[in-house]
């Protein structure tokens, strides 16, 4: 929801609609009530989702009864067709991890042309502007709005976010007054070229490896709310109250990732007007879904009351709101129970995280609506995830669950590294019973810390691989000029943001091939890869609008890192980047239910990764220069 300058004890709107989620009443706030970024961030977002989908199905059930009231051009059966429709009429998603957005990008739908629809008497709208491309704020832009400046050497000038003069949102505009949209270069991010990997393809494997956690029986059950922790934020950091992390990243840092992708200089990749753009809301509904299957999946790992640490007293430690909200102190205690302001219930009470949950227990809130069934092949059959089943309950089902939703996001097939041969070990007690080790594979990938506010708007980091990216990180945030109140807090405590950043197979194979005499005589294969990675990559930060903000270059004299010449100063020690290079060995559940075949290959279910191993900093040797 766009932040609103109404006083707080005044402007509360109260919804209705007849698409059968419980009635939602919400009160805009100036001073910031979102969780960005904390435990509850993608609860926090559910209520939002619903205040969507009702106010659309109030307004085509508004429509169809509008237009069906001229009983002499349409009939009965026709006006009973149009009003049953809009009752079961749901707000779309824009599915971005679909394989198809690897080719063709943006679908044309969501991009700006003039089109007609057919009225139920037969006769067609007079011509309109896409509504999905834009939002047109009319005569009366809303108060608050303020223009943005970038400033870095590389654009060769300041480039402008014309918040404060724009009538209308714009998705990767060029820095005027009257700017061009450039949906080429989304869609080059999202497809890739020679340049760069293609963020539909990163988008797609990070939302896999969500659904590689273990099974709750491989965890102990006061593990399981630092698992949601995890899951849910961009604030986790491993080793919190003594637990591992799992390497299986967040949520919250693919949405971010979408949001950058889309915005440029334009609303989506500024939080303070990021929810003016008609696209936000099918991004944020897609987000959903995906916290659908996952908590449908993993139903045992919650928020809770709090966490515990591994060897403490059994006592809960309460989760804490980072810098507070609008009505929260800094460092709030938050829970299962925590009022999700602004939202309400029809009693008038604020939702909470527990009502968020499920869209097929009698225990929590009626939604009103539900996602389709995910679909992926285990072992040469189709097979389904429907959210109206009953939840898993055993490791079994959560492993069935887990197959067939890797599959689904291609994260199932991994497999022994091409001219990879480590040593076979001794059998390792910590694959649980029932599960295969995966032969001559490791998985590598870095772990990212980034203080979210180090400059005057959202950013990414970017790795690179002989001059192409390959992987990149974003930080979504806000500019300077923000009134969101907790939001300049932050940005004076200087918090971080963290995630995971993995390096593709395909980039640790070329790596292999081209050292492979080297690698054929190290003792230790892990390491000595890890070491020729490490010389390989090379990383930058990037403004929210492509511009160069900082790089990595050797100080010289280095022995093995390549010397770069470059102007700049070095990066304020506060804001510079953490980087390190870590990696996984992985197991796979073998799948029992199944008989094994007299010769060849058991049948096999979902991956998860274990035995991480921290090979230090990606750029040990190298400092930041701004420029």
């Amino acid at each position: 929801m766009p932040p609103m300058l109404y006083p707080k004890e005044s402007g509360e709107d109260i919804v209705t609609t007849s698409v059968g989620a419980t009635g939602l009443r919400f009160m805009f706030c100036a001073d910031g009530c979102l969780r960005f970024p904390a435990v509850l961030f993608p609860v926090w977002h559910r209520p939002y989702v619903l205040a969507v989908e009702q106010s659309v199905g109030e307004a085509a059930n508004r429509l169809a009864r509008r237009w069906t009231e001229d009983t002499e051009h349409v009939s009965e059966e026709v006006r009973k067709l149009w009003i049953e429709s809009a009752n079961r009429l749901r707000f779309p998603y824009w599915d971005w991890t679909d394989k198809s957005t690897e080719t063709e990008g943006l679908p044309d739908v969501l991009k700006p042309q003039v089109f007609q629809y057919t009225l139920p008497d037969g006769t067609l709208s007079d011509p309109i502007e896409n509504p999905l491309a834009f939002h047109d704020f009319g005569s009366v832009q809303p108060d608050g709005f303020e223009d943005e400046i970038f400033q870095t050497s590389m654009a060769g000038a300041a480039a402008m976010s014309f918040f404060k003069s724009w009538s209308r949102t714009y998705r990767w505009p060029s820095s005027k007054v009257n700017p061009i949209e450039d949906y080429v270069k989304i869609n080059t991010f999202l497809r890739g070229n020679e340049k760069t990997r293609g963020s539909a393809l990163q988008l797609r494997e990070q939302i896999g490896r969500l659904f590689c956690y273990p099974a709750p029986g491989e965890t102990v059950e006061h593990q399981r709310p630092s698992i949601w922790d995890e899951f849910s934020n961009t604030l986790f950091k491993p080793g919190k109250a003594g637990w591992d992390g799992f390497g299986c990243g967040s949520i919250e840092q693919p949405h971010n990732t979408v949001h950058l992708v889309l915005g440029g200089l334009g609303a989506m990749a500024n939080n303070d007007y990021a929810g003016f753009d008609p696209i936000f809301y099918l991004h944020h509904c897609n987000v959903d879904r995906i916290l659908a299957f996952w908590e449908y999946t993993y139903n045992k790992y919650w928020v809770d009351m709090g966490y515990y640490k591994k060897d403490g007293d059994g006592k809960v430690i309460p989760f804490t709101q980072p810098e507070g909200t609008w009505d929260e102190k800094n460092n709030a205690p938050i829970n299962q129970k925590t009022g999700l302001q602004p939202f309400r219930t029809e009693t008038g009470e604020y939702w909470t995280p527990d009502q968020t949950r499920f869209f097929n227990k009698s225990s929590t809130l009626e939604k009103g609506y539900t996602y389709p069934d995910i679909i992926g092949e285990v072992n040469g059959k189709q097979h389904r995830v429907s959210l109206t089943d009953r939840l898993p309950e055993t490791d079994q089902q959560v492993d069935e669950c887990k197959a067939i939703l890797q599959s689904h996001f291609g994260v199932d097939e991994k497999g022994p590294l091409a001219g990879l041969h480590l040593k076979k070990a001794a059998d390792d007690t910590r694959i649980p019973e029932g599960h295969h080790l995966v032969r001559d594979y490791q998985r590598f990938y870095t772990f990212v810390e980034l203080v979210g506010h180090a400059f005057n708007g959202s950013y990414s980091l970017q790795l690179l691989f002989k001059e192409r990216v390959i992987a990149s990180f974003a930080v979504l945030t806000r500019g300077d000029s923000t009134q969101c109140a907790s939001c300049r807090v932050r940005k004076k405590a200087g918090g971080q943001v963290r995630g995971i950043v993995d390096i593709p197979d395909e980039v640790v194979e070329e790596i292999i091939r081209s050292r492979s005499e080297e690698l054929s005589k190290a003792d230790d294969i892990v390491g000595a890869l890890a070491s020729f990675i490490k010389e390989s990559l090379s990383v930058r930060l990037i403004d929210a609008g492509g511009n160069l903000l900082a790089d990595a270059v050797a100080r010289p004299g280095v022995p093995g890192i390549r010397t770069v010449g470059g102007e700049g100063s070095r990066l304020e020690e506060a804001i510079t980047p953490v980087v390190h290079l870590r990696s996984a060995r992985a197991f796979r559940k073998v799948d029992d239910s199944v008989a094994a075949p007299a010769r060849g290959t058991p049948p096999k279910m979902g991956l998860t990764f274990f035995d991480h191993s921290d090979h230090g900093d990606l750029i040990g040797g190298q400092e930041w220069k701004t420029t």
